[in-house]
């Protein structure tokens, strides 16, 4: 069930829809009439473009690592320039001959332990209490850019540190970070509340302080209430590089935001699963395709047959990080 702060974003976007339905008709019979003499060859073109645009990897600042075993197989639908992807999932590839052991346990040939003395197990402080939290890369204030990933329900700090669950994917995560010089963390917090977000704002204020970097926040389920929340904080969102939205739902107030051109724009990657039954994939194509329409940086990759927990262990994370951090830098 989509949380209720998410019930007002199709409101939103049904008003966006009546509003520009006409202006939007005109238009694209102007288009047609005027496009019908070269569509054919345009259309080949621009599928051919998309096409290569949705094969290519970003350029950034992170290197390669185990790219052929974790980029995205060749896309079942490229749109949008490339913005757009549907990729595909395949179950029986991607869990049952991916894992030794079937969602608990990765195949060796997909990790590569970082040295202990890259990772921390620490506290951070959050109004006057201690949480603790994991951190792998550039810790000591001098990282580039700084990574960090809210866990979903009944989750905790180990979820997005785990080197053999979700398919290697965080061993992936973490080295992409620290071989590009930035530092990753993955906190506990208190809940998806207020006082969550709060605890989240604490630690990127201490990592902005420490000089670590732009920070990337990459939300997995209903931890993306509390990365909406953090975008809607007007110092919080100063810090912000970019967004990762990983099984979760859209806000209206973000959209609002992104309308108003008035607040600071904060790249935004989206990796939902098609058949997802928590959160609806419907609700983050509107998300997307009303961030699309307007011009703002916006990706979203659709895993074709994909369930909810899908886009933590598929996401190519080189792929999102280079582009969020190109597309903020530029």
């Amino acid at each position: 069930m989509v949380p209720d702060r998410a019930n007002p974003t199709r409101v939103f976007l049904n008003r966006l829809r009546r509003a520009s339905a006409f202006a939007a008709l005109s238009l694209a019979l102007a288009g047609i009439l005027a496009a019908l003499p070269a569509c054919q060859t345009s259309d080949t073109l621009s599928s051919a473009a998309e096409q290569a645009a949705g094969r290519r990897t970003p350029a950034g600042p992170l290197p390669e690592f185990k790219d052929a075993l974790f980029a995205y197989r060749k896309p079942l639908e490229v749109s949008d320039g490339g913005a757009r992807l549907v990729v595909p999932y395949d179950e029986m590839k991607d869990i049952n001959q991916r894992d030794e052991m079937p969602v608990r346990k990765v195949h060796s040939r997909y990790i590569q332990r970082l040295p202990a003395s890259s990772e921390r197990d620490f506290t951070y402080v959050s109004n006057g209490r201690e949480l603790a939290v994991l951190g792998a890369g550039k810790l000591d204030g001098t990282a580039r850019f700084t990574v960090i990933y809210l866990h979903g329900r009944d989750g905790n700090r180990t979820w997005g540190f785990d080197d053999e669950r979700f398919g290697g994917n965080f061993n992936r995560l973490k080295n992409l970070v620290a071989a590009a010089g930035g530092a990753y963390l993955s906190p506990d917090f208190s809940d998806f509340e207020a006082e969550g977000a709060a605890d989240i704002a604490s630690l990127i204020r201490a990592r902005t302080a420490q000089g670590g970097g732009p920070v990337v926040l990459a939300c997995g389920s209903l931890g993306t209430k509390i990365c909406w929340a953090l975008a809607d904080d007007g110092d919080i969102r100063k810090q912000l590089a970019g967004l990762v939205v990983l099984g979760g739902f859209p806000d209206s107030g973000f959209l609002r935001a992104a309308y108003s051109g008035a607040v600071k724009t904060i790249p935004v990657y989206i990796a939902h699963g098609s058949r997802d039954p928590v959160y609806e994939l419907e609700d983050m194509e509107d998300f997307y395709g009303a961030l699309n329409v307007k011009s703002y940086p916006v990706r979203m990759t659709v895993f074709d047959t994909g369930n909810h927990g899908t886009p933590v262990r598929m996401v190519d994370w080189r792929n999102a990080l280079n582009w969020l951090l190109s597309a903020a830098s530029g």
